[in-house]
């Protein structure tokens, strides 16, 4: 089994983390989620070589193809707070 785990790079120390999952498709979403996927926004940006053109650049919709990603808030054994 392949896992994947990214520690936040951002400061998160002023959030708590959520009491339990909500439904996904119809509420606001946790400011520890919001934080993660701009982190992941920023990895899929300066990755190099990909031309992939998500939609993720401002302003930029001709041939915009879009892709879905989703991200997971997770908090390990150790404490330890990622995505």
């Amino acid at each position: 089994m392949s896992t994947h785990f990214t520690p936040f790079k951002a400061d998160i120390s002023e959030h708590s983390l959520p009491e339990k999952f909500t439904f996904p498709f119809y509420y606001r979403p946790h400011p520890l989620s919001v934080v993660a996927v701009k982190e992941l926004q920023a990895y899929l940006n300066a990755q190099p070589g990909w031309d992939e053109k998500f939609g993720l650049i401002e302003g930029s919709t001709k041939d915009t193809i879009g892709k879905m990603f989703g991200v997971l808030v997770k908090k390990k054994k150790k404490d330890e707070i990622g995505y």
